[in-house]
């Protein structure tokens, strides 16, 4: 069964939300309330969001679910060719899902585990009927990651809770776009497939500061990335020219190895949560994700592709933040309603932006409900995104032009506690 969730996992985490390509959507009741769940963080879910929150429970605890992401983007231009041209991208349906399991211990301690989806990338531009204009940078860009995540936490004294986890990520990318072959003028396409594994670790705290205001932090660590064994394909034309067919091989070999190195970044978040009265709460959290690890992507081909063994793109991401603020109201034994908002300040700097990742400040608006019976609970959300029209120009691909991009998310969780 634990292989099977894996398995799904790894199909179908695809897409990210938060700044960069990070996932932040790991739990519907916490996206009900835009993810402001640091210092509160008393479901399984805690171990993604502070895994210092898991010795509020008691028992056995499951929580399992799924969130669909349904996104639209567009780019206007490019402005040197004409700045008016419209294109939409695919339409996309995404399903980065989760899986939590504590249990708590005597002697203060609670153990548990996450099986989630931290980073995700997905983007589809045109295809081999209706090439787009910017097909030499990008058409379909694709980085799929798992995480599986067991945590320890203790409470020492009974205002104040630590924790530590261990991850190992598994992650999959496949990148394609469009290459020419100038001497010949013909067109042809690129695909490049690699996956990796790698090892991080989590810390969490949560303290209670009087009986209702309490305080949460968190801080994952930055993974590093070595995709050795990858495999890049190009696949031309046949033409009726030998010759030319030979040329183009000489430059572009039909499949060879590359390697790449990709490092994740490390994220730090504080959350403060106020208890207004027994059934309505508040708190707003602060989360940095330190893209800036992300400087380059170095691809290494074991034989010459377009005469050169190494291809090279800047990224420069920067850190980013976000601001979220989220309300629960327990209406009786039974419902919770939820809502919150963020602010997501993007990581790309204008320069860098591209059709694979064509992101801005985002603003973004939740809606929950929970639902309890005995041991069971259900978690649905509602999650609007809507993306900061932005225009870009000084490119260093020379793409200048307005990226918009807006997407409807969906939420479910089912728990169960015994």
């Amino acid at each position: 069964m634990f292989k099977k969730i894996v398995f799904f996992l790894v199909l179908h985490s695809a897409f990210a939300w938060a700044s960069g390509f990070a996932i932040y959507e790991q739990n519907a009741r916490a996206t009900g309330m835009a993810g402001a769940f640091i210092a509160r963080a008393n479901d399984a879910s805690a171990i993604f969001y502070n895994p210092a929150g898991i010795t509020q429970l008691s028992g056995w605890h499951i929580n399992m679910g799924s969130t669909i992401i349904q996104s639209q983007f567009g780019f206007t231009g490019p402005a040197n060719m004409d700045a008016r041209f419209f294109t939409k991208a695919q339409k996309g349906t995404f399903y980065p899902s989760h899986f939590y399991l504590t249990y708590h211990l005597k002697n203060k301690f609670a153990i548990g585990v996450g099986v989630y989806t931290p980073f995700g990338l997905g983007s589809n531009w045109g295809n081999s009927q209706h090439p787009w204009v910017g097909r030499l940078l990008a058409t379909k860009s694709e980085f799929k990651t798992v995480a599986i995540n067991p945590v320890i936490a203790v409470k020492p004294i009974s205002q104040l809770s630590l924790a530590i986890g261990f991850s190992f990520l598994h992650a999959d990318v496949n990148l394609e776009k469009d290459v020419y072959f100038a001497a010949r003028a013909i067109f042809g396409h690129s695909q490049l497939q690699a996956n990796s594994q790698a090892f991080g670790f989590n810390l969490g705290l949560q303290y209670t500061l009087l009986s209702r205001l309490h305080l949460g932090l968190q801080y994952r660590s930055p993974i590093a990335l070595e995709f050795s064994d990858g495999k890049a394909n190009f696949y031309f034309p046949q033409t009726t020219d030998d010759i030319i067919n030979q040329e183009i091989r000489s430059f572009f070999p039909k499949s060879t190895k590359s390697t790449a190195a990709l490092t994740l970044p490390a994220s730090y978040g504080l959350g403060l949560a106020y208890d207004f009265t027994e059934n309505l709460s508040f708190e707003v959290d602060y989360l940095v994700q330190a893209w800036s690890s992300y400087d380059q992507l170095k691809i290494t081909f074991a034989q010459p592709v377009a005469g050169t063994t190494e291809n090279i793109n800047p990224k420069n991401y920067q850190d980013s933040y976000s601001v979220r603020f989220g309300m629960e109201y327990q209406m009786d034994n039974h419902i919770s309603l939820r809502a919150g908002y963020l602010w997501d300040k993007h990581a790309v700097p204008n320069e860098y932006v591209e059709p694979s990742l064509p992101e801005s400040d985002r603003h973004n608006y939740t809606l929950g409900l929970g639902y309890r019976l005995k041991n069971l609970t259900l978690d649905v959300a509602y999650h609007l995104l809507l993306q900061d029209d932005r225009q870009v120009t000084n490119t260093i691909h020379q793409f200048d032009g307005e990226y918009i991009g807006m997407a409807n998310i969906y939420s479910l969780s089912l728990g169960y506690s015994f």
